[in-house]
């Protein structure tokens, strides 16, 4: 089962970031690869489900530090290199994650672009080792609820989820930009205000979800 041993795997993943907490306001910020990516960006076919470049999420956090002075970014991420990428997009900013293998989650970077292939999402598909990814998931999950703002897309599961934890966690409405791409309609703030509807029962999920695995 995954009770206790889950907990466990996950705070050790997390102890190193709780105790860098504190130093500055942090941004959460999830991208999500690998097997989720049928295109890349806003081209091309708009059905197909989008990821999109770590430009895109860096020049969204640069305006975080703008305007409300961001100092550290928490990457939860399924790509080995997406943290990398955002490093070196933003200096001047800490940019920390998670220390796992990302590559024991399976679906290789850029598998999927321009093929429908559900069959190879982590939803559908038997992972190699399931306790890694759930302790992964729930570890990220909850990095990105302790963040201050958040940034993500609007398409995916984790984001909504970790943005309603944020919210129930804080009693209000953190501040956050979604990016929805042309398929939504959206750009990064139109995104996160058609997002923040789903934000209670997101938060609701979560913590039912915790309560039956952990």
């Amino acid at each position: 089962g995954a009770g206790p041993c889950a907990a466990t795997a996950r705070d050790q993943l997390l102890g190193p970031l709780r105790r860098a907490a504190g130093r500055g306001l942090t941004a959460g910020v999830h991208v999500r690869r690998g097997d989720a990516c049928e295109r890349f960006g806003d081209e091309g076919d708009p059905t197909l489900r989008a990821c999109y470049p770590a430009g895109a999420y860096a020049a969204a956090l640069r305006r975080m530090r703008r305007t409300y002075g961001v100092q550290r970014v928490a990457v939860a991420t399924d790509s080995p290199t997406v943290v990398g990428e955002l490093r070196r997009l933003l200096p001047g900013f800490a940019v920390e994650a998670l220390a796992f293998d990302r590559h024991r989650l399976g679906g290789a970077e850029n598998a999927t672009l321009g093929r429908r292939a559900p069959a190879a999402f982590i939803e559908n598909r038997a992972d190699l080792d399931a306790r890694h990814a759930l302790v992964t998931f729930l570890a990220d999950l909850e990095l990105l609820a302790a963040a201050d703002v958040f940034v993500g897309t609007a398409g995916t599961t984790i984001g909504r989820v970790g943005l309603g934890v944020a919210a129930a966690r804080t009693a209000g409405r953190p501040k956050f930009g979604f990016h929805a791409g042309r398929a939504g309609g959206n750009d990064w703030e139109a995104g996160a205000r058609a997002a923040v509807r789903v934000r209670r029962w997101s938060a609701f999920f979560f913590c039912f979800f915790c309560r039956v695995v952990l």
